[in-house]
């Protein structure tokens, strides 16, 4: 998160190339649109930075972003039926996952091995 100007910007660190993933502008659209929920103000923008090639992307949260990113967080859902999956058991994935805090999962895979 940086602020510029008195303005929030969210920013997220990718290892990997720019790239057209749209995954990665949904993922900074639905953190924006969470701070905004918590703040009470719009944020319009946020910036990606892909690390393999040092370079900066300005993602603009249009309403067309913003509509897409509500679907595709509808569509996880669906797909799981309301229901969370377990986290994966992949030791190369989670190793860098910014969400290994949140997901736990060696702390998963010991619980259902003791129960």
């Amino acid at each position: 998160m940086e602020e510029k100007d008195n303005q929030l910007v969210p920013l997220e660190f990718k290892k990997g190339r720019m790239a057209n993933h749209l995954n990665d502008h949904f993922q900074l659209c639905g953190a924006a649109m969470c701070l905004e929920e918590r703040i009470g103000s719009s944020i319009p923008y946020g910036e990606i930075f892909y690390y393999a090639n040092r370079r900066r992307e300005r993602i603009n949260f249009t309403p067309a972003l913003r509509l897409a990113t509500e679907q595709a967080i509808q569509a996880a859902r669906s797909a799981i039926g309301g229901v969370m999956p377990p986290p994966i058991d992949n030791p190369k994935k989670c190793r860098d996952c910014s969400l290994q805090k949140i997901c736990l999962p060696k702390e998963i895979k010991k619980l259902r091995i003791e129960v």
